[in-house]
């Protein structure tokens, strides 16, 4: 009321409120953080996503980076230690990306639950956001825990400052995986989300040579994946050197482009569609 007598009297309108103004900042802030925390909570009493996205990357590289590489029969070379390491270390962060994101939003979007958010009084990015911090946080738990796996039964010779170099780097490298799980998101239904991603996810791991050496047919068309460029530049933060290897800026690159086109597709296509 005060507001609009100064206005028809032609004075500068003044607001009492200016504390509760001051304080938005906090409380969008605060909006942020609520939904990462329950989206975190949400994801993390799901056994169907904990078990093969925390449990399973671990398993499988001391399965075959600690029992079977190192039986004694076999003698695996401190290089080929290294590289499997990394390559079961970006298979780790590349699955909470890649169906954390994806296929969850294509459910929800079919659920309604876009419908529901823009309905709330919480923040536009706060959904998608929320998302990508629960995806980078399961990333840092399932590399994290093979590095120590690695470092406590001394298979590889890198330093704890190194494996966290590469642990930060991957775990950074999820937001391009993020993107196209986005993308897929956006494009598809929910019981279609699972097949396309994993119709994605498996050339994403053994067509870029993450685990062993690829056909000479193959080799050049490994580039085409973000998860070589992301393993390349995990080593590269360790200063282990790669015969071959892509420049690390290159690299950098290309993942920055796969973030800024998936990412900027999906969310023009959830502007536009929901």
């Amino acid at each position: 009321m005060n507001v609009i007598v100064a206005s028809e009297l032609g004075a500068t309108p003044t607001f009492a409120n200016s504390g509760a103004s001051a304080m938005r900042p906090l409380r969008v802030l605060r909006a942020y953080l609520i939904e990462a925390k329950f989206e975190f909570l949400r994801v993390s009493r799901a056994p169907i996503f904990v078990i093969p996205m925390l449990l399973l990357p671990p398993l499988l590289y001391y399965l075959f980076g600690v029992l079977i590489a190192g039986n004694p029969d076999a003698h695996t070379p401190p290089q080929i230690a290294i590289f499997l390491y990394s390559g079961f270390a970006t298979m780790a962060v590349l699955g909470p990306a890649m169906f954390g994101v994806g296929c969850a939003l294509a459910v929800e979007r079919d659920q309604g639950l876009m419908r529901l958010k823009r309905a709330m009084p919480v923040p536009s990015g706060a959904y998608l956001l929320a998302k990508v911090l629960m995806v980078m946080a399961f990333a840092a738990l399932a590399a994290g825990t093979i590095g120590i796996v690695a470092l406590i039964t001394g298979k590889i010779t890198l330093s704890v400052a190194q494996v966290a170099a590469m642990t930060v780097v991957l775990v950074l490298g999820t937001l391009p995986c993020s993107a196209l799980g986005l993308f897929i998101g956006t494009r598809v239904s929910g019981t279609a989300a699972p097949g396309v991603t994993n119709l994605l996810y498996f050339p994403m791991i053994y067509l870029s040579g993450l685990f062993f050496p690829l056909p000479h047919a193959l080799k050049p068309w490994a580039v085409i994946w973000p998860t070589l460029h992301l393993d390349q530049l995990a080593l590269a933060a360790a200063h282990v050197p790669v015969p071959g290897s892509t420049d690390p800026r290159i690299s950098l690159a290309v993942l920055a482009l796969v973030t800024v086109v998936f990412g900027g597709l999906a969310l023009r296509r959830l502007a536009r569609v929901g």
